[in-house]
């Protein structure tokens, strides 16, 4: 009996490694984790809805949705004009509405038509649905299809969901032709976005598997100085949108800072540098060798909570053909220490960016490494760089 009572001690401590330890290690700032884990946390979670193999439901179209594929004179009628319009790489203008949490929304115009109606305002109509909404009152009003079969230039086309896509961004039907994607937050289960579509919009979008990229891969020339100017309208739609999610959590706005966005620049260009002088003395030397340190995904010993959203294919800028090495998180923090900032006060989030701004802001929200960054109450300023698809998001 003593034995057993000297061995008390030791056996809670067992206990305690066992349960506490793990906890601690998945929050040691030092880790990095690749899209790939994330992908296979998130497909191990779901959610108790009902999918059907039968065809999808169309839903009676509502509210803003009904503006889709409508002159945009009869939306400007109703809501007046809009507080700015920026450019896109496309043939048309992406019209901004609102400032706040209650009205924001962005409109894609092509020739006149809106094709496409991204709405974050907690007050704006999206019927039957409702900004806020659980997922759980979605399931009432609404079943959940794996596939759907959407018509593009004259061709069928066929959407695949994952798991991850029902449970976050599900896709919805509507009796005229058009769709809308529900962006699901990962923390709340609630709607925080609604995004309504053609179908051509919706394939060119991309973010549901048709079993090729041959449909939505654009085809098209930026000079120079649209890029810059769509490049900058970018980085404020980003500031824009998770700002109006912050303030929607209460939490205090995030301050553009030139300083973050000169970092996250300066970063892109010593990748480059190096690169281009790993390569001569490579020359020099008469050696060749396998680049394994670019393709490396992470550094163990990284210091700073560095998100790399993209790490499986390179960059292309579109105007010169050329292609750039991916970031590493190696390479992001060689540049930081060289700066003021205090790495444990910094959070970077770099993604290859195949969609737009209002895709990707807020769908980062379903996934819980991203979310957790831009929620931080700790982070007051923001910095953002783009080099081609490269998109480097600095918070400190």
């Amino acid at each position: 009996m003593k034995t057993f009572l000297r061995s008390l001690p030791l056996i809670f401590i067992m206990l305690l490694a066992t349960y506490w330890l793990p906890e601690v290690i998945s929050r040691n700032p030092a880790d990095i984790i690749t899209p790939k884990e994330e992908s296979e946390t998130i497909q191990s979670e779901s959610f108790d809805y009902q999918t059907t193999d039968l065809e999808p439901e169309q839903l009676p179209i509502a509210g803003l949705g009904s503006y889709v594929g409508q002159n945009i004179a009869a939306f400007t009628e109703k809501f007046g004009d809009p507080m700015r319009i920026d450019p896109t790489v496309y043939a048309e203008e992406r019209w901004i509405f609102g400032k706040d949490e209650t009205d924001y929304a962005q409109l894609i115009v092509k020739n006149g038509i809106i094709t496409d109606l991204f709405v974050l305002g907690s007050e704006l109509d999206v019927a039957p649905f409702k900004i806020g909404m659980s997922i759980t009152e979605v399931f009432q009003l609404a079943s959940f299809y794996p596939t759907y079969s959407v018509e593009n230039q004259g061709e069928q086309v066929t959407l695949e969901l994952t798991e991850s896509d029902l449970n976050y961004r599900p896709l919805i039907a509507f009796d005229n032709q058009t769709f809308a994607v529900l962006m699901m937050d990962r923390s709340t289960n609630q709607i925080i976005a609604v995004r309504y579509l053609d179908s051509t919009s919706l394939i060119r979008l991309g973010v549901y598997d048709d079993g090729s990229k041959k449909h939505f891969i654009p085809s098209f020339e930026v000079d120079e100085i649209k890029q810059d100017a769509i490049n900058e309208t970018n980085q404020k739609q980003v500031y824009e949108i998770l700002n109006i999610l912050r303030q929607r959590y209460e939490l205090s706005a995030l301050t553009p800072s030139d300083a973050l966005t000169n970092v996250a620049e300066t970063i892109f260009i010593n990748q480059e540098e190096q690169i281009i002088a790993d390569r001569q003395a490579n020359k020099e030397s008469s050696f060749s060798e396998a680049e394994s340190s670019d393709k490396a995904i992470m550094n163990q010993n990284s210091s700073i909570d560095t998100f790399i959203l993209d790490d499986k294919s390179n960059s292309i800028d579109e105007q010169t053909n050329q292609t750039y090495q991916t970031l590493t998180s190696e390479q992001i923090e060689l540049t930081l220490q060289e700066t003021e900032l205090e790495l444990n006060e910094v959070r970077v989030l770099y993604s290859i960016q195949e969609t737009d701004v209002a895709w990707l802001a807020t769908n980062w929200f379903s996934l819980e490494i991203e979310r957790n960054f831009l929620m931080d109450a700790g982070m007051t300023e923001i910095g953002l760089a783009y080099r081609a698809n490269d998109m480097l998001l600095i918070l400190h």
